[in-house]
């Protein structure tokens, strides 16, 4: 019932969207026929005459007019642009020309349990304004607050979370070497930077992003980062390191966030872009030790260090992509650290294509209509400190879906997921259950502005 209720509504929308009016879409039809016209020109003339000039300046000249008359039908008030590997939302400030920028996103999810031992959920999962103040062209500040669950604290177990997730100040002093303080995400992966809604697939972000790398990471440091040569770039970073006390197995809850930091412990992080037209892959090295207790807190017993690797590719057209990320990461501490059952080794990895089928619906640019599919499999003690591994941690996820975008900024998104573990429980929440072994359906809408 559900199913037919939203293909119903998929329907409405592609439809009543097809029949709006075409604004500018002719004029774009009629400059991109000029350009290819002129790109066959260009490449008959072989010296390099005064001809060639002028046709090659009038060619870049309808290529910049095509990007403003479609920024104007699809986006007029951001480009979809990202500095250094930032969402475009959250890159907004970085392309005003001066003063105040305002820009954000949100995403609402619903998640639907095949198992009558767990109550399906519907929760407003973020809302997210960034502010940001472009002082002078070479200096800036950047902020996100974020709120989760809907803000409310006073319905049952529902806890709410509102928080800064990045505050820093950035000095643009070159295309080859910049600096930004404060509190940043750490490119730790691509979408732990780049995680606004409509940039990624699937109503829910990968498991293996969520819990093994983890996302979203932010700490407090400095960071450098820049292009070396063409297309390829580097960032790198000093921040705080982790807070072990507040760790169960891996470090997902060892970040600190920015809130009472323990600066006892450091932590340095590099990572290494290229780029093409279709192609880009990335590297990234964690290393960072950790203590208990927070900042200003009586210094507590437990000393740990630990590493993450990231490994990732994607090819990506204008209608097909295919992604794939390998992460693996390793801990070490003291007899006060090891004692209890944490992880000492871990590791994750997930592969992902899409086909954007919108030109079996319409011919315009700005639409998509594309189902996906992902599979990944990760393990969050391979190995541990003490007894044996517990097999419910060693996971796999299959997920088919389908993202429609009825505009570049706007996203509905629906998926099914095939869970499962090594464990032998059956599916089901409750003790002598697995819980990680229920299969879901799952909606969600997503915005940026």
């Amino acid at each position: 019932m559900i199913s037919r209720f939203l293909s119903l509504i998929f329907l409405l929308i592609i439809t009543n969207i097809i029949a709006y009016s075409q604004v500018n879409e002719d004029k774009i039809k009629l400059l991109e026929d000029r350009l290819k016209q002129l790109e066959n020109e260009i490449r008959l003339i072989k010296a390099e005459t005064e001809e060639s000039k002028i046709l090659q300046k009038e060619l870049e000249l309808l290529k910049d007019e095509i990007r403003l008359l479609k920024l104007e039908v699809a986006m007029p008030e951001i480009e979809m642009k990202s500095h250094f590997g930032l969402g475009p939302a959250a890159s907004k400030v970085y392309y005003t020309p001066r003063g105040l920028s305002i820009a954000g996103y949100g995403e609402l999810t619903y998640e639907n349990y095949i198992s009558n031992s767990k109550v399906d959920r519907g929760d407003v999962l973020r809302f997210v304004p960034y502010i940001g103040y472009k002082f002078a062209d070479n200096l800036l500040v950047n902020t996100e607050l974020e709120i989760e669950h809907a803000g409310i604290g006073n319905v049952g177990k529902r806890i709410p979370e509102v928080y800064v997730e990045f505050l820093y100040i950035d000095f643009l002093l070159d295309t080859k070497f910049n600096i930004k303080t404060g509190l940043f995400l750490l490119p730790i992966s691509k979408m732990n930077e780049l995680h606004e809604p409509p940039v990624y697939f699937g109503t829910l972000r990968p498991d293996v992003e969520r819990l093994i790398i983890p996302t979203v990471w932010r700490e407090m440091g400095v960071m450098f980062y820049g292009e070396l040569v063409s297309n390829l770039s580097y960032k790198a970073g000093l921040m705080n390191g982790m807070r072990t006390d507040l760790i169960s197995d891996w470090i997902s809850a060892g970040r600190q966030r920015g809130a009472t930091i323990n600066f006892d412990k450091f932590a340095g992080i590099l990572r290494i872009d290229y780029s093409t037209k279709n192609l880009s892959s990335g590297f990234t090295y964690y290393k960072g030790n950790g203590s208990d207790q927070a900042g200003a807190d009586l210094k507590g017993n437990e000393f740990a260090t630990f590493d993450l690797i990231v490994l990732e590719a994607q090819y990506q057209s204008e209608k097909f992509s295919v992604k794939g990320l390998y992460s693996k990461g390793n801990a070490k501490g003291n007899d006060f650290y090891t004692a209890k059952n944490r992880s000492r080794s871990v590791y994750g990895w997930y592969l992902e294509t899409s086909y954007n089928l919108i030109n079996l619906f319409s011919n315009n640019w700005h639409l998509s209509f594309t189902p996906f599919l992902r599979y990944e499999r990760y393990n969050l003690n391979a190995k541990v400190f003490k007894n044996d591994p517990d097999p419910q941690k060693d996971r796999s996820v299959f997920t088919i879906g389908l993202d429609f975008k009825p505009h570049p900024l706007v996203v509905i998104k629906t998926d099914y997921q095939i869970r499962n573990t090594q464990s032998s429980k059956p599916a089901g929440k409750g003790t002598g259950f697995d819980e990680w072994k229920i299969n879901q359906f799952n909606v969600g809408l997503g915005f940026i502005f």
